[in-house]
C-alpha cells in the first residue's frame, strides 16, 4: 500500500521543484528521504537491521551523507561551467 504513495510523492516533489527551483527540490528530497527513514524506524522498530546504531547517530550520518551528496552535485555545476576546449 507504500508503493503507490512513495511514487506520487516523489512525482509531486519533482514537479514542485520544477516550479520552485533546485533548493526547493532538494530540501523536499532530503525531507522524504528523511520521513521515510523515521516511518521505517517507527514500524520495524528494533530489527536485527534497525537496532544496531543508535536514531541520532544514523540521523546525522544520513544528513552528513545528503550534504555531502549535494556537495557533489554543487562542484559538478560549477565544473561545468568552465570548458576547456
Amino acid at each position: 500500500m507504500l508503493g503507490p504513495v512513495l511514487g506520487f510523492g516523489v512525482f509531486a516533489a519533482v514537479i514542485v521543484g520544477v516550479m520552485y527551483g533546485p533548493l526547493v527540490f532538494l530540501g523536499l528530497l532530503g525531507s522524504l528521504i528523511g520521513g521515510l527513514a523515521l516511518i521505517a524506524e517507527k514500524k520495524v522498530g528494533r530489527s536485527l537491521q534497525f537496532g544496531d546504531y543508535s536514531f541520532w547517530k544514523r540521523s546525522l550520518a544520513q544528513a552528513a551523507a545528503f550534504g555531502l551528496a549535494l556537495g557533489v552535485i554543487f562542484f559538478l555545476v560549477f565544473l561545468s561551467k568552465f570548458r576547456p576546449f
